[in-house]
């Protein structure tokens, strides 16, 4: 397993917490300064953090992966486990130069779920179709 610190938001106070990750497994050990451990395990990793994140609504994870415009390919998960994603822009093809890894630190557009991230992907690909179409 892997392991590296988030930088999260609780009660308007940044700390760290400790995440565990096996990305040939899509499993996420989470443990906070208070005590708190979960072991959370999906298709990949980006879909374990979305499931940390959905457990703990009051908690502002400041990472790429809970960012509005990040996420995944297909191959990005299958390549990576969902330990990489694209940051999308409207209006733009994804490219390699968009691929960023989901626990690096982000501070900027924080999603409040996943589903706020869907939709945004939504509108991404919506705003794809008719710039060429």
């Amino acid at each position: 397993m892997e392991r590296t610190q988030l930088t999260i938001i609780v009660n308007g106070a940044k700390e760290q917490a400790t995440i565990k990750y096996d990305s040939a497994k899509g499993t996420i050990k989470f443990s906070m300064i208070n005590g708190f451990r979960k072991t959370y395990t999906a298709n990949n990793l980006y879909l374990c953090l979305a499931q940390i994140r959905q457990d703990h609504p009051d908690i502002i994870f400041l990472c790429k992966g809970a960012k509005l415009n990040v996420t995944p390919s297909r191959m990005c998960s299958q390549m990576s486990g969902g330990a990489i994603a694209y940051e999308l822009k409207i209006g733009k093809q994804a490219t390699f130069d968009d691929i960023v890894r989901i626990f690096d630190y982000e501070e900027n557009n924080i999603s409040e779920s996943l589903e706020q991230q869907q939709y945004f992907y939504k509108q991404w690909i919506t705003s794809l179709i008719n710039k060429d179409g």
